[in-house]
């Protein structure tokens, strides 16, 4: 169990990190979009795309580190009005719906990724199924934060 506590955590803090240096290579390209439009007055289009992508991959790929963190949308107060062994069985219900929902982004996201492969993103020349596959790729990634979170919240109600 030690080993694959231990690998699905390597990859929360992968997602995490991944998704913040997205996150800052964002920052990066609207900046450059600012200078080139107001200083040189001929704006780089492709930075506005490419920096609409990175925040899209960003924000799918650190929902595992939302997860595992426990700042998703909680459902405490809730919780917290329940005896001891309801609230058990809430947090299973929760974790079960919440990996319902990661399989059905994963499911769905593959096939919108592969509806619209065809499609060429404006001004960068790639496929559009680039910026859709961050959608199944953060839902997986995402499963292992969730199951991480869960076992945590099960060990303390016990």
């Amino acid at each position: 169990m030690t080993a694959i506590k231990l690998t699905a955590e390597w990859f929360v803090r992968l997602m995490h990190n991944l998704a913040a240096i997205l996150l800052a290579l964002a920052v990066i390209l609207v900046f450059v979009q600012v200078v080139t439009r107001f200083l040189l007055g001929d704006a780089a289009v492709w930075t506005e795309v490419l920096a609409r992508g990175l925040i899209i991959w960003s924000t799918f790929l650190v929902a595992g580190a939302a997860f595992r963190f426990g700042t998703m949308i909680p459902i405490d107060f809730v919780r917290s009005l329940l005896p001891p062994t309801p609230q058990m069985w809430m947090t299973r219900l929760v974790t079960l719906l919440s990996l319902a929902f990661l399989v059905v982004l994963l499911w769905y996201g593959l096939s919108m990724a592969h509806r619209v492969i065809n499609q060429r993103v404006a001004m960068l020349d790639i496929s559009m199924s680039v910026f859709y596959l961050a959608i199944p790729v953060g839902a997986f990634f995402a499963i292992p934060g969730l199951l991480l979170r869960h076992v945590e919240l099960e060990r303390e109600e016990k």
